[in-house]
């Protein structure tokens, strides 16, 4: 799967789990997971179940500091959660 069929999955799940009314369409890989789009540490959970079961992935070494951008979460999934 490619970087940018990455992200296009990760709007659809940032949409289904993240309810703040961030516009997904102007996540790209840049965009900082807490700042920009309101992730705080609930969320991050809920990010993480969701992630592990789209992505199929296994997400139980991930802390709160793991990933700082959209673009940390793009390449733990293309390094297959590693």
């Amino acid at each position: 799967m490619s970087r940018e069929e990455i992200v296009v999955k990760l709007k659809e799940v940032f949409q289904m789990v993240v309810y703040n009314g961030v516009n997904v369409d102007l996540i790209d890989e840049n965009s900082n997971i807490k700042l920009d789009l309101g992730v705080n540490s609930v969320g991050l959970i809920y990010l993480v179940v969701a992630i592990e079961k789209v992505f199929n992935v296994d997400m139980s070494n991930v802390t709160v500091d793991t990933f700082k951008v959209v673009g940390d979460v793009v390449d733990f999934i293309q390094n297959g959660g590693k």
